[in-house]
């Protein structure tokens, strides 16, 4: 009998294009997942944050959960299946130290917490399970499955030679309707395992030297998973902190290809226009694209001096032949109007080249 994921969440994986232009992603866009069955840490603290919902304001239940939001903010809970390195290129233990596996994005550090009260998913040992992989963004590679060997301790950083491989599986079947949008799905065989450990993710990509790196807290055995033993009734963190000021357009940003800065024009009952301002480092540039991820199922309806795609909330705007080329330090913005459902709460953009 195969364990089903007791984590439910729907988010649509859409490719509906909005503005005068369709195009594919660049081949340099990032692909974007991780583990949604055993359930990924950030997977399941973004679950647990919104109540199964997919947006509103975060309010964690599971005292973990609550306390990597306060201490890493909401960028690794709205961009859960983004725990990456750019350039890892299959050196796995030399861009990722020991310590670090669970959060090797700088923005997931929170996540390497050792601590026994994450989400956890319950298997059991020996079965052959399928396991379900977010595909946010699909591109073909190879999936290393690792599991904690025996004996590891939980309250102790996750290292390398803690970690037994128990699968690899290259472009396993893709398919829609999953927990989160599209997945990718593969049967595992489970070892022999008894009490909490941790299953561990590595996604490879054979077009990109990227990488992503996810850890999935389970208990093996009887004890059920999904539970905070000791949730705090009461966490306070502050879901929507305040943006970084945006630099000064006449001092390019150093070291930054660009930068860009989100602004709420106007705002109406389920309605609102936006304006985001794209500034030039200090190379200039020549092509740039602008992503975010919408927190609150906002759909854009209208866009102008930039084209757009979206993989159901992650957005990706790029340059037009007009507003492409900046020289150090110069600016130029596009704007759109777009529905919201409940909060509108603002996202984290970031620049980069196109």
């Amino acid at each position: 009998m195969r364990a089903r994921n007791s984590i439910g969440l729907t988010l649509a994986l859409g490719g509906l294009a909005v503005g005068t232009a369709v195009f594919a992603l660049p081949d340099s866009a990032e692909a974007h997942g991780a583990f949604t069955y055993p359930a990924s840490r950030t997977y399941a603290c973004f679950d647990d944050a919104t109540g199964g919902t997919g947006g509103g304001a975060l309010a964690p239940t599971n005292a973990a959960c609550a306390d990597a939001l306060a201490e890493g903010g909401d960028y690794a809970f709205w961009n859960w299946y983004g725990n990456l390195v750019p350039d890892s290129d299959g050196r796995h233990r030399e861009y990722v130290p020991d310590g670090e596996l669970c959060g090797a994005h700088p923005d997931f550090a929170a996540f390497n917490e050792p601590r026994e009260d994450w989400p956890t998913t319950a298997l059991t040992a020996g079965e052959t399970v399928e396991f379900r992989h977010n595909a946010w963004a699909p591109h073909p590679g190879t999936f290393f499955t690792y599991v904690t060997t025996d004996g590891y301790d939980t309250d102790t950083p996750l290292n390398w030679d803690d970690l037994e491989l128990i699968d690899e599986v290259t472009d396993p079947p893709l398919r829609s309707g999953g927990d989160a949008g599209a997945e990718y799905y593969w049967d595992v065989d489970l070892p022999d395992r008894e009490g909490r450990h941790i299953v561990y993710v590595v996604w490879e990509r054979s077009d990109s030297p990227e990488a992503f790196y996810n850890c999935s807290d389970v208990v093996f055995g009887e004890e059920p998973g999904g539970t905070d033993p000791d949730p705090d009734p009461s966490p306070d963190p502050d879901p929507t902190p305040s943006p970084d000021p945006s630099p000064d357009p006449t001092d390019p940003p150093e070291g930054e290809y660009c930068t860009a800065e989100y602004t709420v024009v106007s705002q109406w009952n389920d309605g609102f226009q936006a304006e985001v301002e794209v500034t030039a480092g200090e190379d200039g540039v020549s092509g740039w694209m602008v992503d975010w991820v919408f927190a609150n199922r906002q759909e854009i309806t209208s866009i102008w001096n930039a084209s757009v795609v979206n993989h159901g909330a992650h957005f990706e705007a790029s340059s037009t032949a007009h507003n492409g080329t900046l020289a150090a330090g110069e600016s130029t913005s596009f704007g759109f109007t777009a529905t919201f459902e409940g909060a509108n709460i603002e996202p984290r953009v970031a620049c980069q080249e196109d």
